[in-house]
């Protein structure tokens, strides 16, 4: 019986082999060609970034400062819910593909140290929440991105402001762009 089995897996995974291999040309060439990134998909893509980036303003002059705030975006990636730590190279390759920022380590000078892994320092962040407006081609291919964003400080009300957003095409970014800047302009603040 078992035997039967045995051969009857075999025969089944060798006609699999053979069928793959009698695919048309053709749709492997469909396969292979990249599929063209419609306005939309573009949006989706940009709205994707916007909604995890926390980073603004000043702040891109800061590598420290850039890895910090990137925490925030990936503070679902903890081992557990109520993980005080983050794997290090979640934050690099997070820091790398969003902004195109290239990071060895990551600053972790706490009393909490713990080797490969970032700590989450207990502290209030902004959340941001972005609606695209208008979104614009540069003359170098680069996109300006304008967004209204609800600006939801954790002590402080709630604003609406307009943000601006420079993102650069990067093919080895996991989102296919970095963002290059982003500031916030609005009647209460400046970021």
């Amino acid at each position: 019986m078992k035997k039967s089995l045995i051969i009857i897996s075999v025969l089944v995974s060798v006609l699999v082999i053979f069928a793959c291999a009698f695919v048309p040309a053709s749709a492997n060439e469909v396969e292979k060609e990249a599929a063209p990134v419609t306005v939309d998909v573009q949006k989706a893509r940009f709205l994707n970034m916007l909604g995890r980036n926390y980073v603004y303003g000043a702040e891109f002059e800061n590598t420290d400062i850039i890895a910090e705030n990137s925490i925030l975006a990936l503070l679902g990636c903890r081992e557990t819910e109520n993980s005080e730590y983050i794997e290090e190279n979640l934050v690099i390759g997070f820091v790398n593909d969003m902004y195109g920022v290239k990071l060895n380590s990551i600053n972790d000078n706490s009393a909490h140290h713990k080797e490969g892994y970032v700590y989450i320092a207990p502290r209030g962040f902004t959340a941001y929440r972005h609606e695209i407006t208008d979104i614009n081609e540069n003359e170098d291919g680069s996109f300006t991105v304008l967004s209204e964003v609800t600006v939801t400080p954790h002590d402080d009300d709630e604003y609406t402001a307009t943000a601006e957003t420079l993102f650069v095409k990067n093919e080895n970014s996991a989102f296919g762009y970095n963002i290059i800047y982003s500031n916030i302009k609005g009647e209460e603040n400046e970021i």
